[in-house]
Formats: C-alpha cells, sequence, structure tokens
C-alpha cells in the first residue's frame, strides 16, 4: 500500500498550502520560513515511509482453552529500520480481544489479551501493520504475518453428581476386592484408603490398603447427539464435563459423536482430542446400535439436554451446578 497522511499530516501540508497562497498574494515573504521547512518536512518523512520495506511478525499464539478464558498473545514486529509501528491482529468471529498493539520494529515483545467467547477452531492473524514516520505525518499499511489457529473447547462445568457415581455404572464404584495388603502413600490417594492403624507405626509416611483388584481401570463410552430442535453448544457443554468428571476419576473414557470416533482411553493427551472433536460438534444423530453401546449418552433435543447412563436419564441441567446451570458453550 502507498505512504497515505495522517491527519496530523493534512493539517501540515494545510498549513503550508496556506502560508504559500498568503505569501504569493500578498507578498509576505516572512511566510516561507513557515512553509519551506514544512515542504520539507512533508517531503523527508513522505520519502522515509516509501522507502519502508515490510516489517515481519513473529506471533507466539495463545494455547488452545476453554470457552470464557483469557489468553495472551505474543507478537514481535522487526523491519529494516527501528519505526514506530501499530499492529492489528485479525481475531475470528469466535475470540474477543482489541487485537492492536502499538510498538517498535526492534524485536521488542508486546502482548494483547484475547477472550474465547465461543468454542470451535478458529484463527488469530494475519496482521496488518502500519509503519509511520517519526513525525506522525505519514503512514503506510503492510500485510504480514501467518494465521494462527486455535481451539476453543467447551465450557466445563461442576457436576452435582459425584463424578464416581458416573464412573460407577462402569462397574467401578465402591466395589473392593479381597485385601491384598498396603503400600506407601502416593498424591492423589483417596484419604478412606489410608490405613491409619499402620500408618501410626511409621511416623515418617503414611500408607494405604491395596486391593486384589486395584488397578483394574473402568472404561465408558460417551455418546452424544444432536436433533434438528437440539442446541449443538449446550450438548457440547453436558458431553464436556462428563468427560472431564470422568476422566478425573482415572476411568478411561471413549467418544462418539455424528462426526467422529475415539476409542476408551485416559490421559491428558486425550483428553485434549476429545474436547477438540466435541468444540466442533453440530447437529446429527448416532446410529441406535452406537447408543445402545454406550454407557452415558448425551442427546440435544427440543426439550433440552439430557443424560442417560446406563437407564437412569436425567436433565443435564439438574446434573450441573446450579449456579451454572443454562451456560452455553
Amino acid at each position: 500500500m502507498r505512504p497515505a497522511l495522517t491527519r496530523r499530516g493534512g493539517v501540515v501540508l494545510g498549513v503550508a498550502l496556506a502560508a504559500t497562497a498568503a505569501g504569493w498574494l500578498f507578498g509576505a515573504r516572512s511566510l516561507n520560513a513557515v512553509a519551506v521547512p514544512t515542504a520539507v518536512a512533508l517531503a523527508v518523512t513522505g520519502w522515509l515511509v516509501y522507502r519502508a520495506e515490510a516489517p515481519t511478525v513473529a506471533r507466539d499464539p495463545p494455547r488452545d482453552g476453554h470457552a470464557g478464558e483469557t489468553h495472551e498473545v505474543g507478537v514481535r514486529v522487526e523491519g529494516s529500520r527501528t519505526v514506530a509501528v501499530t499492529v492489528r491482529d485479525a481475531l475470528a468471529d469466535g475470540l474477543d480481544g482489541d487485537g492492536t498493539v502499538r510498538t517498535v520494529a526492534d524485536g521488542r515483545e508486546d502482548r494483547y489479551a484475547v477472550t474465547y467467547r465461543e468454542r470451535g477452531r478458529h484463527t488469530v492473524g494475519p496482521a496488518r501493520v502500519t509503519v509511520a514516520d517519526p513525525l506522525g505525518l505519514w503512514t503506510r499499511t503492510f500485510e504480514a504475518g501467518d494465521e494462527h489457529a486455535l481451539t476453543v473447547y467447551p465450557r466445563v462445568l461442576p457436576l452435582t453428581a459425584p463424578p464416581r457415581a458416573l464412573a460407577g455404572s462402569t462397574g467401578r464404584a465402591d466395589e473392593r476386592g479381597e485385601f491384598a495388603g498396603v503400600r506407601e502413600y502416593r498424591h492423589g490417594d483417596p484419604l478412606r484408603d489410608v490405613n491409619w492403624k499402620a500408618s501410626a507405626k511409621r511416623p515418617d509416611e503414611y500408607v494405604v490398603t491395596t486391593y486384589a483388584d486395584e488397578g483394574t481401570d473402568a472404561t465408558l463410552t460417551i455418546a452424544v447427539e444432536v436433533t434438528d430442535g437440539g442446541d449443538p453448544d449446550r450438548a457440547a457443554v453436558a458431553a464436556a464435563s462428563l468427560l472431564d468428571a470422568c476422566l478425573d476419576t482415572g476411568a478411561a473414557v471413549g467418544l462418539r459423536t455424528p462426526a467422529e470416533t475415539l476409542a476408551p482411553a485416559s490421559g491428558d493427551s486425550h483428553r485434549r482430542r476429545a474436547l477438540g472433536a466435541l468444540a466442533v460438534l453440530g447437529h446429527g444423530t448416532l446410529p441406535s446400535a452406537a447408543r445402545e453401546d454406550a454407557r452415558v449418552a448425551v442427546r440435544a433435543d427440543a426439550t433440552g439436554v439430557h443424560v442417560t447412563v446406563d437407564d437412569d436419564r436425567r436433565s443435564f441441567d439438574a446434573m450441573a451446578d446450579a449456579a451454572d446451570a443454562g451456560v452455553g458453550a
């Protein structure tokens, strides 16, 4: 893009033209002391901006996260000359933020905040970089930097039903096998498993009771579907909340949506893959066999979002924390 006069530059140009016209009409040569320096300033700064090369933009993109979260984007601008620049990052519709950074093209990092408003796959960038001369009379705009993709997961709501009640639908409730012995306490062990009598004999550590069936993790699949009258955002929130609660118990959780199938697994990487699938959940139904095979089914229709655990069917709003019921994705 060619150099353009700023508002300040337009005022300066007007002053120069008025001084020149007044000097020519009225012979006031003293006005040349205004017109000539002003014209020189306009010419020199315009030439500097015209000769400016397109700066490069490096971006430290925000990480994936949940709807409602706010993260920061880092921006670094480098140019052939150390000039003042204004960077305006393009933000997708599901992201809120100014996306504007005023900095110097010397490689320093500046940051701005972006809020994840809607679930989905969104982009940050490319950037429009506006270069200005030292006096702020001229600007020139370049497009620089690449697009960076990020995934916004559905919100995860706390459940009034204990997560172990969900894991219990697979047979992993409070059932215990035969006593197998004791071992040293590890972070995350439930307090009910602490063997206080044995721990009293070991003042420097706690021990927990182990059972013969310890380590046999629960496995379940969550099936999600949205009919034509249903709300995909609410269904995604419900499924994400159930998924998160079950994974937190240590269960291996699978996911079945109209567009994607994930085998039961656990761990952070699997959690991110499953939440990513729910980030793009849309309308669609599942074959009846898929619903029947899943121990947990989430269905959104015109009457709301309902969750079925085995044969127990209830509204998701009744399962979610009352303060968060009705929150969208």
